[in-house]
Parts: C-alpha cells; sequence; structure tokens
C-alpha cells in the first residue's frame, strides 16, 4: 500500500482539468484527506470494510466527500454512470487485499477470500472504460509490483507470488498498459510499492 500523500495533484487538475477525485479503497483515509486539500469539486472514495467507511463518514463531514460502502468493483459499477460525462476524473486505483492492510485477516487470508476481489485493478478499469470515454481522464495506481515485479520500488518484494499462481489469479503489467494504450501514456514512478501514472495524449 502506498500514499498518494507524497505527489502534488496541482499539475493534474490544472494540465487535464480535473473536476472530481474518485479512489478505490478508502483505508484511514490518508489519501482522501491529501486529495481533500486540492481543488475538486466532488470526492467519491470507496471502501468494502464497514468500520473504515463510518470512520471515514465521521472524518469526512463535507457534503462534496461521498464515501460508498461496497466493493470497488460494483461501488463503480454504480458510480461511473452517474459522473458528469464531458468532465474529466482524476482516479486512484488502491483497493487490493480487503481487510489485510489494516491487519484485521492475513494477506494470504484476504487472497485466498476475496481471490480475483483482492487483485481487482483490470476488472475495474474495464468497468470505468465500460461507463465512460476515458481518454481525458488520470489514473494513478498503486502498488505496481504486483504487475511488474521487475523494477528497483522503494519497497520491492512480493510473497504470494506462488500463491497467486495456484489460484489462478494473474496480474500481468502488459494487461493493465494495454487497457491505456491508445488514449493515454503510462510511466513507472518507483516511489513506495511503485505507481503507475496513465494521462491522456495530448
Amino acid at each position: 500500500m502506498g500514499e498518494l500523500v507524497i505527489f502534488d495533484l496541482n499539475p493534474y487538475i490544472s494540465e487535464y482539468n480535473c473536476k472530481t477525485y474518485v479512489e478505490t479503497g478508502t483505508g484511514m483515509g490518508v489519501c482522501l484527506g491529501h486529495a481533500s486539500k486540492f481543488n475538486f469539486d466532488n470526492f467519491y472514495s470507496i471502501e468494502l470494510d464497514g468500520e473504515l467507511v463510518e470512520a471515514a463518514n465521521r472524518n469526512f463531514p463535507q457534503e462534496n466527500i461521498n464515501i460508498i460502502h461496497d466493493y470497488s468493483s460494483k461501488g463503480l459499477e454504480e458510480l461511473v454512470p452517474t459522473l458528469p460525462k464531458n468532465t474529466p476524473v482524476l482516479f486512484f486505483l488502491d483497493a487490493h487485499f480487503p481487510g489485510a492492510d489494516f491487519h484485521k485477516i492475513s494477506y494470504e487470508e484476504s487472497i485466498r477470500e476475496f481471490k480475483e476481489e483482492a487483485f481487482p485493478l483490470l476488472n475495474e478499469i474495464k468497468i470505468i472504460k465500460k461507463h465512460r470515454d476515458i481518454s481525458k481522464d488520470v489514473f494513478i495506481i498503486d502498488d505496481w509490483k504486483l504487475y511488474d515485479d521487475t523494477l528497483n520500488y522503494e519497497m520491492p518484494g512480493w510473497a504470494y507470488k506462488s500463491l497467486q499462481e495456484e489460484l489462478g489469479l494473474v496480474t500481468n503489467s502488459s494487461q493493465i498498459i494495454g487497457e491505456f494504450e491508445l488514449t493515454h501514456n503510462c510511466e513507472v514512478k518507483l516511489q513506495h510499492q511503485g505507481f503507475l501514472f496513465a494521462t491522456p495524449k495530448l
């Protein structure tokens, strides 16, 4: 789990005119709190853990901040069709391993229990693309080492690759980048556990 706090979002807001912020994986609200300091009109965060949702609703009472209690895939299916079609969105996708990042269950338990929902990224992107033209949207994707383990990240290593293979949970960087190849330029940043930035082609 990386944190968005290390990035200045202003260049993406100004250059690409992003007005809406959408994230998957609220967690403790650190990334949402960071994003809320920037000049977005509306904020949406999707979280499966009910206790974390309750905490986020207490911590973010602002009318323009909306916490959605659901799986990231289901939350996006409901949310994305309601977003203004011609208003660029900044998506921060970080909904891996329900329960594990906050020590309610182990990573192995999360992967075995939630399976595809423990690695929802590809499905999230497909859902977003199904419901909107993404060509003007910005995507920041966390935990890139799960998709490409060949790079020198600040926090390298992943202990559950063999478990993924056992369960048939393939994570492939080329699949993800392929979803963006017609519309976006992709850049990997090595901070934390790696981030993929996909920005619109101008």
